[in-house]
């Protein structure tokens, strides 16, 4: 697949820049905080030993930026979790097939929309683009997932909803104008956020593929495309909350 994975920006300096590159050492974003254990550890192998000792990830400090962490886990692999900067416009986007000629960057607070709704009848597509810089000490890609909070749905009956590799989105990209769908990567079958029956919850696609293409090729990013497979169901329309967008990556150096 040949897909030229320079920056949404205009550049892959830019990106790189935006996602992480310039921001190493910086204070770290309220998105950027985790869950995982506070324990943490200058250096890799310092913390790589207090994992193994402890039986618990702990954090890599001298690899955090302001949008990642890595972390050692017990088992001698290394996980990576990439966010998006806080406030970010510019790295992603989406389109409607209804205004096929509208740019919707920066146009639509932190909702990446998919699928189609019959109350304007539009037909959506979203355009998410994630740093895969960690990505570039690893040896061996084991894993990768593209996690992102789905807000709402049509309804609690769960419908299709697919994340495929794509080429670049620009400020410029619209229905009309498209990067190309090059491969689909995970499909997951779901409906979160439409009432209490079925509140707001995290999907998880499996992006293993696109993530090794990044850390052979040296990509600084890779984007993905998010869009419903019946999109002319009503039911497989969703919102996600682009803000929580993260890629996790368990890797390897040897």
């Amino acid at each position: 697949m040949q897909i030229t994975r320079k920056g949404l920006l205009g550049s892959a300096a830019a990106v790189a820049a935006v996602l992480g590159g310039a921001l190493a050492g910086a204070a770290p974003s309220a998105q950027a905080t985790t869950t995982r254990s506070a324990d943490t550890a200058g250096a890799p192998l310092e913390a790589m030993r207090q994992a193994r000792a402890a039986d618990r990830p702990v954090e890599v400090r001298s690899w955090r930026t302001g949008t990642s962490r890595v972390y050692a886990n017990p088992t001698g692999t290394y996980t990576s979790e990439q966010r998006l900067p806080r406030g970010a416009v510019g790295l992603w986007t989406s389109v409607n097939k209804k205004s096929p000629t509208t740019k919707y960057w920066g146009q639509t607070g932190k909702v990446a929309r998919v699928g189609h709704e019959n109350q304007t009848g539009s037909t959506w597509r979203s355009f998410i683009t994630m740093g895969t810089q960690d990505l570039h000490r690893a040896k061996v890609i084991k894993k990768a997932t593209f996690r992102i909070l789905n807000t709402y749905s049509w309804s609690c009956s769960a419908r299709p909803v697919e994340v495929w590799d794509t080429g670049r989105a620009y400020q410029s990209t619209t229905w009309n104008t498209q990067p190309k769908w090059a491969s689909k990567l995970d499909t997951v079958n779901a409906a979160k956020g439409h009432n209490s029956g079925c509140p707001g919850r995290n999907l998880h696609f499996n992006v293993t593929h696109s993530a090794r293409e990044a850390q052979k090729n040296k990509w600084p990013n890779m984007t993905l495309g998010l869009r419903a497979t019946r999109e002319t169901d009503t039911y497989a329309w969703k919102k996600f909350d682009a803000t929580t967008a993260t890629l996790i990556v368990e890797w390897a150096k040897a």
